[in-house]
């Protein structure tokens, strides 16, 4: 995109855009932080065609900007030297995911006009159970005109779910390789403290003769584990840290130091 302040600037790299109606950040309950929202202001008059309007996001804002009030600044399609920036930045958005959960991109929205594309997609808030909801939506389609044809319905937690089968699928085989490893230690631990007993028979017997309880000669013993249960986890703890900034890439939802987790 070209972007016109005081000097002329060309994005380093695509900007996500989208058609969207005036209600579409209401109603997805994206916050307006400057500025205003698409109405009757920004409709075409008869003949015109593009866009008169547009509305960024804060990334765009902070990438592109930089302290720059964005209410006011014409922007367009293209970076050529005949780009010409005659669509005016009315309004910001606050940062969402857009394309994918973990895609943090630059945004520009414009009003959607009728005949814009062939095809589109409706966000609904509604009340009541998602499959009252789309017999109704069925109905009220049906009514208007029947030979419409309807894609999908989709809640936006299912489109959540299908956007996490992948980080799902890897969380199974991450939890499963953990518990696999939490049983082998568990099972060297075992062997390492059998040996250790075994090893120590004749100091026990000895203790037990001279007096010692069978509790004493189990402390004794605990005490070793422990120290191996302390020792091992001074090595963990760091390395956890170290290692937390690469796990929380793989997250959503939660922190690297969430307890949960």
């Amino acid at each position: 995109m070209t972007i016109q302040t005081d000097q002329r600037i060309a994005t380093d790299r695509d900007v996500n855009l989208n058609a969207v109606s005036p209600a579409f950040f209401a109603t997805l309950g994206i916050r307006i932080v400057a500025g205003r929202d698409f109405d009757e202001r920004d409709s075409r008059p008869v003949g015109e065609t593009g866009a008169r309007s547009a509305i960024v996001n804060e990334a765009f804002v902070k990438r592109y900007l930089r302290g720059r009030s964005p209410l006011g600044v014409r922007i367009c399609g293209g970076s050529g030297p005949d780009a010409k920036p005659n669509v005016e930045v009315v309004g910001v958005v606050g940062d969402f995911n857009y394309r994918g959960l973990r895609d943090e991109s630059e945004q520009a929205y414009f009003p959607i006009f009728e005949g814009n594309d062939a095809a589109g997609n409706f966000y609904l808030k509604v009340r009541g159970t998602p499959q009252d909801t789309f017999q109704s939506i069925r109905t009220i389609i049906h009514n208007a005109d029947p030979a419409l044809p309807i894609t999908y319905f989709r809640t936006l937690d299912e489109q959540v779910d299908r956007s996490l089968n992948t980080e799902r699928m890897l969380a199974t085989l991450s939890g499963s390789f953990g518990m696999l490893a939490l049983l082998l230690s568990l099972v060297g631990l075992y062997g390492v403290m059998s040996f250790v007993v075994t090893q120590r028979r004749h100091e026990i017997g000895i203790r037990i003769a001279l007096g010692a309880t069978g509790r004493s000669a189990m402390s004794l013993l605990l005490r070793d584990a422990i120290a191996m249960i302390i020792a091992g986890i001074a090595i963990a703890v760091p390395c956890v840290g170290a290692l937390g900034r690469l796990v929380e890439s793989q997250l959503f939802g939660v922190t690297a130091t969430d307890p949960a987790a």
